[in-house]
């Protein structure tokens, strides 16, 4: 906590002050400071028993791993900013020197990203099978450069959690492999082929892709392609053809559809 005294009055140029201040401004921000990462030497004892002889040695702090120069909650920031951040070993290296001052090698930084995937997986797998019991579920895949190759990125996400799948194919192998040969619940998709057909309880197609499509409907000329396609884009955009609680849209927007 830092105070503000002030050094004279404004009025008379007095430096003497009641003791006691009159009122008390607080105001609390949020602030770097000089060194936010630091080189902090840890040291623990070796001592023998005076009644046993036997030497007995501390515990190191939590937080530090024997044989490790980065602590725990360092190397979990350093993860975040990699995995979440997106932010490469280089720009790592130079995060570690603008704010610590210190030389950390991209091999210690790479060495550091395997240890928590490797700490973390089981969760994952735990979390890869929770999944495939949940009511409802987003999935989507996107092209993923490695190494010049293109890869896919799979996705499989709903309320409060979001799992990654680094696949080979685009095919429905893939979506097999994250939720099994059929899913019991409402699942989530554009409109690729592969989704088309998987084995679920009922399917949702996202409706930013359905919209797509009926614009494309509006512009076709002929029979009743215009207010059909407008009809569905109504239904989209502001749902007028489904009264509230409703399932089913109004016979007028039903009989306009034809």
């Amino acid at each position: 906590m830092n105070s503000s005294f002030l050094k004279n009055v404004r009025a008379c140029g007095s430096v003497e002050f009641v003791e006691t201040p009159v009122a008390v401004e607080r105001k609390q921000v949020a602030q770097l400071v000089a060194r936010p990462i630091e080189v902090v030497e840890y040291q623990r004892y070796s001592c023998k028993c005076v009644h046993c002889g036997q030497t007995h040695t501390a515990d190191w702090p939590d937080g530090i791993v024997p044989g490790q120069d980065l602590s725990v909650g360092l190397q979990s920031l350093l993860v975040w900013l990699g995995n979440y951040g997106h932010l490469s070993y280089h720009k790592q290296q130079e995060f570690l020197w603008e704010l610590g001052g210190i030389e950390v090698g991209v091999g210690t930084l790479v060495a550091t990203n395997a240890r928590m995937a490797e700490a973390v997986k089981d969760s994952v797998e735990q979390l890869r099978e929770w999944v495939k019991g949940q009511p409802r579920v987003h999935v989507d895949e996107s092209p993923w450069p490695v190494l010049g190759l293109k890869e896919w990125l799979w996705v499989t996400t709903g309320q409060q959690f979001c799992v990654f799948h680094a696949g080979d194919t685009r095919s429905r192998a893939e979506l097999i492999a994250q939720l099994g040969e059929s899913f019991d619940g409402v699942l989530s998709t554009d409109d690729y082929s592969v989704y088309n057909g998987y084995s679920v309880k009922a399917q949702q197609k996202c409706l930013a892709h359905l919209r797509r499509h009926f614009k494309k409907v509006v512009k076709l000329k002929g029979g009743n392609n215009q207010a059909l396609g407008q009809a569905f884009l109504d239904l989209i955009d502001v749902g007028k053809a489904f009264p509230k609680g409703s399932l089913y849209p109004t016979s007028t927007m039903a009989a306009n559809s034809r």
